[in-house]
């Protein structure tokens, strides 16, 4: 199904005034001051007259298995949940263990970054911790940067994956 979006404050990242934004299969197709649209066609159209559209926002620091721990159990925080990602304008996430790697392990937060993909958005993890040695989930930093696709940097080093960017946004 196609989307227009009309008479919204675009934002790419310039501000490139009143625009209509075409969307078909989730992909923006065109971006003009108007879109005319053939009247066969099955479109949903949305008023964003007064409203501003930006591109999705990156979070480069989600706890999305939840954070906390430090202090026990009882600090503990919930996992976070798409809506809460979504409703910030967040597309994608980077994803970190945080302080508790004991009850919280990398394999929990590959899988919940694979969950947020398979629901939408774009999800990357961090692999290691505030401990050292570093939790992994081959065994090897090394490997973990080199084999999951999802894994985007280690620890506290930040050595950036150079495809972050390039492959994914």
């Amino acid at each position: 199904m196609l989307k227009l979006i009309r008479n919204g404050r675009l934002y790419a990242p310039d501000e490139m005034g009143k625009r209509d934004m075409l969307i078909a299969a989730g992909k923006i197709i065109k971006i003009a001051e108007k879109i005319d649209i053939p009247q066969n066609l099955d479109i949903k159209t949305v008023d964003a007259a007064g409203k501003i559209i930006t591109p999705g926002f990156i979070d480069l620091h989600v706890h999305i298995t939840g954070g906390g721990g430090e202090g026990g159990p009882a600090t503990r925080v919930p996992e976070i949940q798409l809506s809460r990602i979504t409703q910030a304008g967040v597309t994608t996430v980077l994803g970190v263990l945080g302080t508790d790697d004991v009850t919280r392990h990398p394999e929990s937060l590959l899988a919940k970054a694979m969950a947020l993909e398979k629901e939408g958005i774009t999800a990357y993890i961090l692999i290691g911790s505030y401990q050292f040695p570093p939790a992994t989930i081959t065994g090897s930093v090394r490997k973990d940067i080199a084999l999951i696709p999802l894994c985007a940097w280690c620890g506290r080093d930040r050595s950036l994956r150079s495809s972050l960017f390039t492959a994914r946004v």
